[in-house]
């Protein structure tokens, strides 16, 4: 049932009149006449008695006039509240991102954003692999992460250079290089709950192949093992920084890093937070 014509047909009660109303509501009196006949026809019953002076409710219109009432009382309120929910949509930015970023630097770029535009508000998830799934299901807006898919749409923010982790009484001296050919006479440990996708792309490149210790672990959890002596690791700076563990982070021989970026949808798509996010946050890396 159309509730635009109940409506249509309670400010004509109201008004006592179909011409007063038509020209109220910008219908023609032929117009509106045809729509309260159909209103009728739709229910079966005659809703109005039409005289010289006017209009008025038949007995079986008065009859439903309580719920037709409550029924365009409740089509409002569904129209606000629906309104009411995207304004509050508009205003939520879901953001993605890989633990070494979350751990870092953006609960920084989050405080001057929402210092500068205290009217929006962050749902944040914490992922690896997962985190381009939940984009691409639309269940956030945008991630920050390391473009372990090589995907088009991954814009740049950052690079990150990865170090030798190496336990705090490892025979390296201060200033020397660890040759990431190394790796392959050492006991490596490798963070597989993240996959390490991004370290193995990097190990496939220069033809290395580390004796892997059967391990399923985090990075936290890595970095402890090598600080304990249990082995060595190839780690981001990122993961580092967020660490506190006594362990040796040494530079590597040869060039060894990843890009850290963010993965978005089409602008015209995004709400009006997301968007001046993005620009915030490439000005943020751009300006400093």
């Amino acid at each position: 049932m159309d509730t635009n014509k109940i409506a249509v047909l309670l400010k004509a009660v109201e008004n006592g009149s179909l011409l007063t109303t038509a020209g109220q509501l910008g219908y023609t009196q032929a117009g509106l006449t045809h729509m309260m006949k159909s209103l009728e026809s739709e229910l079966g019953i005659t809703l109005l008695i039409r005289g010289k002076f006017g209009i008025r409710l038949t007995e079986a219109g008065k009859r439903l006039l309580p719920l037709f009432e409550n029924l365009v009382s409740a089509n409002d309120k569904i129209i606000r509240e629906a309104e009411l929910i995207r304004q509050q949509n508009n205003s939520v930015i879901r953001l993605a991102a890989v633990a070494s970023v979350i751990r870092t630097w953006l609960p920084d770029v989050i405080l001057a954003f929402q210092t500068k535009y205290p009217e929006y508000s962050f749902e944040l998830k914490e992922g690896d692999f997962s985190i381009y799934k939940w984009f691409d299901q639309g269940s956030v807006d945008l991630c920050i992460t390391c473009n372990i898919l090589n995907r088009q749409d991954f814009e740049p923010l950052m690079t990150d250079e990865f170090f030798a982790c190496l336990p705090p009484d490892y025979p390296i001296g201060d200033g020397e290089v660890f040759p990431l050919k190394q790796f392959e006479s050492e006991s490596y440990i490798s963070a597989t709950c993240g996959e390490d996708y991004d370290i193995q792309a990097l190990l496939d490149e220069y033809d290395v192949h580390p004796k892997k210790q059967n391990t399923r672990v985090d990075d936290a959890s890595v970095i402890s093992m090598v600080s304990r002596g249990l082995g060595v690791s190839l780690i981001p700076k990122l993961v580092l920084d967020s660490s506190r563990a006594d362990i040796k982070a040494v530079p590597l021989d040869l060039p060894c890093r990843r890009r850290i970026g963010v993965i978005h949808g089409r602008t015209r798509d995004m709400s009006p937070g997301v968007r001046q996010f993005i620009r915030f946050l490439k000005d943020w890396f751009e300006n400093g």
